[in-house]
């Protein structure tokens, strides 16, 4: 998806799931092309422009969706996109809804809403 000159940047907050990340890369092209980083409690601690934001089964997680939401607005690009996608087994329907909500309360719009095998699932893009 980022071609041959663009980055990635594998943000949790857990430092064992980024150490797993590291292991799969290592000795191949992609090592020197992903960027790991450690979120904070509270913040991402991602500053760079971003086109594409992956939010893969722990949006639900997070306390504070509506500041969760204005980071991510902050650092994704003028039509760039977010992609969440959540467990049906964690996320009622109504909660998902809930989310995307809150996310658009922050100035990202809904676009799709993919079909995704057993999973509850969006895509915005900032204005």
């Amino acid at each position: 998806m980022v071609g041959k000159s663009g980055w990635v940047i594998a943000a949790d907050l857990q430092e064992g799931m980024l150490q797993k990340v590291k292991e799969k890369v290592k000795g191949t092209e992609l090592e020197e092309r992903i960027l790991l980083n450690k979120c904070g409690e509270e913040k991402i601690g991602v500053s760079e422009p971003v086109v594409f934001v992956l939010l893969f089964y722990m949006v639900h997680e997070v306390p504070n969706k509506e500041h969760f939401f204005n980071e991510i607005g902050a650092i994704v690009k003028p039509q760039g996109q977010v992609l969440i996608v959540e467990p049906p087994f964690h996320v009622s329907k109504s909660s998902f809804e809930e989310t995307v909500r809150i996310a658009a309360n922050t100035g990202l719009i809904v676009i799709e809403s993919p079909k995704m095998f057993f999973s509850r699932a969006v895509v915005l893009k900032k204005a």
